[in-house]
């Protein structure tokens, strides 16, 4: 038998990489700083319950493997891209960090060339010079949203079925509009860790 233990996530701006500065930018020009400050607070109090959670689990961590959302590289530069993450402020990676210290390992879990797209999709849009620009450059990116998103579980799904062996435990932390689960092999039994607020 093989487990997954399943982790909608919040990602913070720290998780964006590149793009954060813009995102954060945009967030608080909606919503104001208050408002942003307030959201804030209440990731970090997810992160740290969700912490509490999952070391609560008392998994075999040297049997257990970490499949991240975004992360597309395992070994030595999979554990460079959590360690600068972590550095920027990402409770995420921070996790990631404190069970790979606990024998845990990281799975290359994503398509480069998806990510790839998807983040030059984005940065046209904050790139843009004029409105129109910007307009089109949103309508491109909503176009090829869904159908992009359904590529990326696909893959991820693949991932985990090809890496994930009998007597181990995978822990995939996933974006809320992801749905990897109905990809995964019938022989994964899924533990699905749903947030309580």
């Amino acid at each position: 038998m093989r487990k997954l233990v399943y982790i909608r996530i919040v990602h913070t701006s720290a998780d964006m990489g590149s793009l954060s500065e813009k995102l954060q930018e945009e967030v608080i020009s909606k919503i104001g700083r208050d408002k942003w400050e307030e959201t804030q607070s209440l990731i970090r109090k997810f992160w740290d319950e969700l912490e509490k959670e999952v070391f609560g689990l008392k998994l075999d961590f040297e049997h257990t493997k970490i499949y991240q959302d975004g992360l597309p590289c395992g070994g030595e530069m999979g554990m460079k891209i959590v360690h600068t993450t972590a550095k920027r402020g990402s409770q995420n990676y921070r996790l990631i960090e404190k069970l790979v210290e606990s024998k845990a390992e990281i799975i290359d879990t994503e398509n480069p060339e998806l990510l790839i797209e998807e983040k030059n999709l984005l940065v046209d849009i904050y790139k843009s010079l004029t409105s129109d620009d910007r307009e089109k450059a949103k309508q491109r990116y909503e176009t090829r949203k869904k159908e992009l998103l359904q590529e990326r579980d696909k893959y991820i799904a693949s991932r985990i079925n090809s890496t994930l062996k009998r007597g181990e435990t995978g822990i995939l932390f996933i974006g809320a509009e992801h749905n990897v689960i109905p990809s995964l092999e019938k022989d994964i039994e899924v533990i699905d860790l749903v947030r309580k607020e």
